[in-house]
């Protein structure tokens, strides 16, 4: 008999990183639980050590975001922001915005609805090109 739990197991989720000249962009996709949480904050850790002029964080084809994911991405824009970096997130799934506006954490995290909105943004504050 199939344990009906298996299916909240291990999801399939990736991370992938684009660097141009002006901006680092790591996009997850799948669901991000609480297993992938530690590898995404090292490899968010790892970008911004190499000081990119911004920080997006493409969250536009993920299912499920965990709190410890959240707790990711507040620690990773806390410390983009500490650095000078600014850092923006991507997506216009429930799944993530639904939990950031529930906790209250939409004052707290840059959230664009695509990735041209988010380069868009930071080109007002002068850190890329619109086409970049």
């Amino acid at each position: 008999m199939r344990d009906p739990l298996d299916r909240f197991h291990r999801s399939t989720s990736t991370l992938t990183v684009t660097t141009t000249h002006d901006s680092a962009v790591v996009a997850a996709t799948g669901d991000l639980d609480g297993g992938i949480a530690e590898h995404l904050l090292g490899r968010l850790a790892d970008e911004l050590a190499l000081r990119p002029q911004a920080l997006v964080i493409d969250l536009s084809r993920v299912g499920f975001c965990s709190a410890r994911v959240l707790r990711v991405l507040l620690t990773t824009s806390a410390d983009a922001h500490a650095a000078g970096i600014p850092c923006v997130l991507v997506s216009d799934q429930r799944a993530v915005l639904r939990p950031i506006a529930v906790l209250g954490l939409d004052h707290l995290l840059q959230v664009q609805s695509t990735l041209a909105a988010a380069r868009e943004w930071l080109a007002v504050l002068g850190t890329v090109g619109v086409t970049g």
